[in-house]
C-alpha cells in the first residue's frame, strides 16, 4: 500500500506533496527517510508505519513541538486514515491513499467495451424435494438423558 502527504500549509510546502516508503521517519535530521527543513521539525519527529494488521499507524518520536492528528496531540502511536490531517511542527499535510500495487502516479487507462465480456446465462434446474415420513420417536425427550 502507498500513501502521500499532501501539504496543507507550512514554511516548505510541495504542491505534489511526498509519496511515503514505509516504514517512513519523519524529521529535518539527514536520517529521516523523509527530510524536510523546517526549524519546528524535530530531527527525528515522527515514525509512519504499517501495523501487523496493515493499517497505517504514526507515533511521535519524543519531538518538541509535537504530532498532532486531526488537531489531537498523539502520544503513542496513533491510527491514520486518508483524509486525516497530520501535523508536524508547523507543517500541516493531509493523508491521501496513493495505490494499493503502484508507487507512482499512474493514472488508470479507461477500460474499452470490448475487455468488459460477461458470460451467457445457463437456465438452473428446479430442484426436487421429497417428503419421508418421520417415525414416532419410542422414547421421550427426557429419556434420552438417562442411562
Amino acid at each position: 500500500m502507498y500513501y502521500q502527504l499532501i501539504p496543507l500549509s507550512g514554511t516548505q510546502s510541495r504542491e505534489s506533496g511526498w509519496r511515503l516508503e514505509l516504514p517512513a521517519t519523519v524529521g529535518r535530521g539527514s536520517e529521516a527517510s523523509l527530510c524536510i527543513d523546517d526549524e519546528s521539525i524535530s530531527r527525528s519527529h515522527c515514525q509512519i508505519y504499517l501495523a501487523p494488521d496493515e493499517s497505517l499507524q504514526v507515533r511521535d518520536l519524543g519531538s518538541t513541538n509535537g504530532t498532532y492528528v486531526n488537531g489531537d496531540r498523539i502520544r503513542q502511536h496513533h491510527s491514520l486514515f486518508p483524509g486525516d490531517v497530520l501535523q508536524i511542527g508547523s507543517l500541516t499535510m493531509k493523508i491521501h491513499y496513493a495505490s494499493d500495487t503502484d508507487p507512482g502516479n499512474v493514472k488508470s487507462s479507461p477500460q474499452t467495451p470490448s475487455s468488459n465480456k460477461t458470460q451467457q446465462m445457463t437456465t438452473v434446474r428446479t430442484p426436487t424435494f421429497t417428503m419421508q415420513e418421520v417415525p414416532t420417536p419410542t422414547k421421550k425427550w427426557w429419556e434420552f438423558w438417562k442411562n
